[in-house]
């Protein structure tokens, strides 16, 4: 079911928030709000009427807290409003009260910062503020809303198999540059180290490891399926740095192998392929835990 995020712009606040990046919210909400969620962006100022208002929507990422207490989701896809709408429709009643089991007369719970709405009240205020397509939000979703990494590297590659980059709009382009859902779900199955150096992410202050995914066929080339796993390869921050940047870099491919040359090393690894990674993870499954 659709969110809506109160934040608060424009306004000092004890929250840790970047609006369209980063969303932080206490404790008490944390079972209203998951990866893949749909939302819109809402201003609250009780002292001024005038500004309250819808102004843009997004995705829910990757969810994570440091001490349990405070939380912090990523955003995919925050994007502004073309139009601010406010917070009735043209019948005075509150958007926010349409659809099936809500109480046309009552006030939206304006309490609560992360409440839910009714898919019918989402596509009125996304009309109102005249965004013409989110199919693409849609589809960012239902990846980032599946937790099993296997399928949803599935999922991810026949959504976008047949993409290019003229069918790429800002959306799809800040979830697959970013790639936190495929980056994790490869981590999850190949584990947090370089494909190139071998080396282990650095660890990051919530205990994990932090590794980058790299897309071979540049995107820029505008050759479908660029975005799809087997052309994605997880590094170090040092090495993925190196391919952008450093003196030399080159990479040739068969059917199911990767040959990379970067600087002094030169290593032959396998595509991420659904079949490879298949076999990874029923590998994985036999080893004595």
């Amino acid at each position: 079911m659709p969110l809506i995020l109160s934040q608060r712009i424009n306004f000092d606040s004890n929250y840790q928030d970047i609006p369209f990046k980063v969303y932080h919210y206490p404790k008490k909400y944390r079972s209203k709000i998951k990866s893949g969620d749909i939302f819109i962006y809402h201003q609250g100022d009780k002292k001024n009427p005038t500004n309250r208002f819808y102004y843009g929507y997004g995705v829910v990422g990757q969810i994570s807290s440091m001490d349990g207490e405070n939380y912090f989701a990523e955003i995919i896809g925050g994007t502004p409003f073309p139009y601010k709408v406010p917070l009735k429709y043209e019948t005075s009643q509150y958007y926010e009260n349409f659809g099936d089991g809500y109480n046309e007369r009552k006030k939206p719970d304006w309490q609560n910062a992360i409440r839910f709405i009714s898919h019918d009240a989402f596509n009125l205020i996304i009309e109102a503020a005249y965004v013409s397509d989110i199919q693409s939000l849609y589809d960012i979703s239902n990846i980032e809303s599946i937790s099993e990494p296997l399928m949803l590297i599935s999922k991810l590659n026949k959504i976008y198999s047949n993409y290019n980059f003229e069918m790429r709009n800002k959306i799809v382009s800040e979830h697959l540059d970013r790639g936190t859902s495929v980056t994790n779900a490869l981590k999850k199955i190949l584990g947090p180290n370089c494909q190139i150096c071998g080396e282990p992410g650095f660890e990051k202050k919530d205990g994990t490891r932090y590794i980058e995914a790299h897309h071979l066929i540049q995107l820029s080339q505008k050759k479908l399926a660029s975005l799809c796993s087997d052309n994605i390869i997880l590094l170090c921050s040092n090495c993925h740095k190196e391919i952008h940047h450093g003196k030399h870099f080159s990479h040739s491919a068969d059917e199911t192998k990767l040959y990379i040359e970067l600087g002094t090393k030169r290593v032959s690894i396998q595509k991420n392929t659904i079949d490879y990674l298949k076999k990874l993870e029923q590998c994985q499954a036999l080893v004595p835990s």
